[in-house]
């Protein structure tokens, strides 16, 4: 799978440049979550401004996984994926400088479309640098870059509200980070690189069993395959919960439980701790398992539905009062909620290599419509009600285990030639 020039040394630096990408992506988004209060009152609004405002890029971020998804199977990646770095740079910090509510909308959503290109070029990325029994791993480290930023991005939070910096200063901070990050990717990733063939998982064989190059189909009878209707289900039912909590954890804890902000900073920092462990653990898992023997597609299985069984876990955490057992609950969970996502990212790899961007692309689509439209709503609702606020999170984490079922049933095994 690896050409003889690449050594493991460059396997661990593409995994740390796609590890900060994943981290660059999340800073945007936390600077604009962890101060969701003080943005309310800069633009003299409420929770249906601010959720009107997360809609807006969840919306973008639908048009980019379609209009990117395209793009990344057609144009190299080595060069549009620094791109598309660069100008949602420039959105987050147009983003500091809007002046009404309006204005910040229309730049979170061009955030989103911009970001929305990274899926698709990581994804394709990872899809050509790791074999089978390993991608679930690369695709971990992928993901735990969005744990990290959500563990690290709070506490600088919390030193830049120390020395009276305003939200608007962290929007600019991590714009700036986008320029050095495209020369390192630049510097590191080769056009070879980027147009390696695709192995498929062997889902007979014992282990790492005997992969093959992808066989592939015209790209619009994806949409017609069963698998690609089970990813639909299974990037719906693993997203909203982490996307619900990633945006209304922090206002809820604040707002409902009545803990003070720097607590609150605090607890997201070690809520996405075990966010990054989790993501990391689920791609050692399955190699792991792999390596004992356990045919791949079986024990990619098995773990998602440990991982789903930590997600179930939010369900008696809504009814328990303010305290630590709620909180622990809520630690437990986030193993789960991002250990999930590597594992849905290898499951969506086993379509098409050519295609790839398009199959991750229609996917994320219709994902951030539905996200979207979620958050608007979420808002309208604990704006009218909040005592809603636990039922929507109890819901949400059944989700998970209905996508897991859905995999099990439905997946299948491929013919062996």
């Amino acid at each position: 799978m690896s050409e003889p020039h690449r050594t493991s040394r460059w396997t661990q630096a593409l995994c740390g440049v796609l590890f900060l990408a994943t981290f660059l992506v999340y800073a945007h988004r936390i600077v604009g979550v962890q101060n969701s209060v003080e943005i309310k009152q800069h633009f003299g609004t409420d929770d249906a401004g601010y959720g009107r405002a997360e809609a807006w890029f969840g919306y973008g971020f639908a048009a980019g996984g379609l209009v990117f998804g395209i793009l990344a199977d057609l144009l190299s990646i080595r060069w549009l994926f620094p791109l598309v770095v660069l100008v949602w740079s420039i959105t987050g910090w147009e983003a500091s400088l809007a002046g009404t509510l309006d204005e910040y909308v229309g730049w979170r959503f061009a955030l989103g479309l911009f970001q929305a290109a990274h899926w698709p070029c990581a994804l394709r990325m990872t899809q050509r640098a790791f074999p089978p029994h390993q991608r679930t791993w690369g695709n971990g480290i992928l993901q735990s870059g969005a744990a990290a930023a959500q563990v690290i991005l709070p506490q600088i939070l919390l030193w830049e509200d120390q020395r009276g910096a305003g939200w608007q200063s962290s929007f600019r901070l991590w714009a700036l980070v986008g320029l050095p990050w495209g020369l390192a990717w630049l510097a590191l990733v080769r056009e070879s690189d980027v147009r390696r063939p695709v192995l498929q998982t062997d889902e007979q064989g014992a282990g790492a069993g005997q992969p093959r190059e992808i066989r592939e189909i015209p790209w619009y009878q994806i949409f017609t395959l069963r698998r690609w209707w089970l990813l639909l289900i299974t990037v719906v039912g693993i997203n909203v919960p982490w996307h619900a909590l990633r945006v209304w954890m922090p206002d809820t804890l604040r707002t409902f439980y009545g803990y003070d902000k720097t607590f609150v900073d605090n607890f997201t920092s070690i809520y996405y701790l075990f966010a990054f462990v989790g993501s990391l653990a689920a791609g050692w898992l399955t190699a792991w398992l792999a390596g004992r023997g356990w045919n791949v597609h079986r024990a990619r299985l098995a773990v998602f539905g440990l991982f789903a069984a930590c997600v179930l876990l939010l369900v008696p955490a809504q009814w328990l009062s303010r305290g630590w057992a709620l909180l622990g609950l809520q630690l437990v969970a986030a193993l789960g909620t991002l250990g999930l996502a590597p594992l849905y990212y290898s499951f969506n790899q086993e379509l098409s290599g050519k295609a790839q961007g398009k199959v991750g692309g229609s996917l994320s689509f219709l994902l951030w419509m539905i996200l979207g439209a979620m958050q608007a709503n979420i808002g309208t609702v604990v704006k009218t009600d909040p005592t809603w606020r636990p039922v929507i999170f109890a819901v949400v984490a059944l989700l998970p285990l209905i996508a897991w079922g859905a995999l099990v049933l439905g997946w299948g095994t491929r013919r062996t030639p």
